[in-house]
């Protein structure tokens, strides 16, 4: 069962071309001779439900076909679980979404086979998972994800870009669409932030706090920001004035946000955030309840994920997949 691989499907992410690709996926796998059990997913939230299955059945290798929110879902699957120690299992993902930002880190890309071929040759790095506990009117609850948090206007960008996406279909684009249909409408809400020594007290416009450097679909919030460090680059975005907006949108489509006036940066392991105001939230591309208060930390080394040849860990011994 240790070498038995969950394949869990997402039919919805993406565009079109998908059962050549699903076919193409299963008949490479059964070629390889690779032990392995799949299942698609029927809605929103079914893939950590599965996930949760599979580990009950004592699962531990997970491989993902769909997008970041698909991805993110199959992590709190894993981690429901309650283990003590998450570093024996293991992450491969198909990319098949709409932003594709933590397989764009990885360099995975929609090309399905050049992922395959990733699977394949089975080289790992151990990654930092993020784990966030919020308040909500319901009481407090825990979620992890794998790339990023984003608050205040990079939530609502991710709503409104959710009903885009329902007209539009899947593009790389529906993100930045979404930017720029909500950032003239948004307004800063006044928030207390809590990481270590600093403290600040400023309406806050947007933020992220990002274990991954891409969001978006591609854009650079945190451009610094490497899932492997132990640490979390966080970004906020103080109140703007219109002619802020302008620049820091050119800024940010040129890579170099983090010079903007607007910008307040710091790398952390833990941050608290607090409002009397509910401000939205979301976390790898799904959004979550309004919250007025929020605790974000890093799990360092807590889980292996299929990557990329020049992203493996030399010093590591890969098993075979087989």
């Amino acid at each position: 069962m240790e070498k038995k691989w969950a394949v869990i499907i997402n039919p919805k992410s993406g565009k079109r071309q998908f059962k050549p690709q699903i076919e193409y996926l299963l008949a490479t796998l059964k070629n390889a001779d690779i032990r392995f059990e799949y299942r698609f997913t029927g809605h929103v939230g079914h893939a950590q439900a599965i996930a949760d299955e599979f580990t009950g059945k004592n699962y531990r290798n997970f491989l993902v076909v769909g997008g970041d929110g698909t991805f993110s879902e199959v992590v709190n699957g894993i981690f429901a679980s309650g283990r003590q120690d998450y570093s024996n299992f293991k992450l491969a993902l198909i990319p098949r979404g709409t932003g594709n930002d933590w397989g764009r880190f990885w360099g995975l890309t929609r090309d399905y086979k050049h992922s395959i071929e990733v699977f394949l040759k089975g080289k790992t790095r151990i990654i930092d998972v993020g784990n966030m506990k919020y308040s909500t009117s319901e009481g407090q609850r825990t979620h992890h994800f794998i790339n990023s948090v984003g608050l205040g206007l990079d939530a609502k960008v991710v709503e409104v870009a959710h009903h885009i996406k329902k007209v539009l279909g899947s593009h790389g684009f529906i993100y930045s669409l979404g930017l720029f249909v909500t950032v003239f409408i948004y307004r800063a809400v006044k928030m207390k932030v809590f990481s270590g020594s600093k403290e600040m007290k400023e309406p806050i416009f947007t933020a992220s706090i990002a274990n991954g450097c891409y969001s978006g679909g591609g854009l650079k919030q945190t451009p610094d920001a490497l899932p492997y460090d132990g640490e979390l680059d966080c970004m906020f975005a103080l109140k703007p004035k219109i002619q802020d907006i302008f620049t820091a949108i050119t800024a940010l489509f040129r890579g170099n946000l983090m010079r903007h006036r607007i910008i307040r940066s710091f790398r952390t392991q833990d941050i608290r955030i607090q409002s009397r105001e509910a401000f939205p939230i979301e976390a790898d591309g799904i959004g979550l309840p309004a919250s007025t208060e929020l605790n974000i930390g890093i799990i360092p080394a807590a889980i292996q994920m299929v990557v990329p040849e020049k992203f493996s860990e030399k010093s590591q011994t890969v098993d075979s997949l087989m």
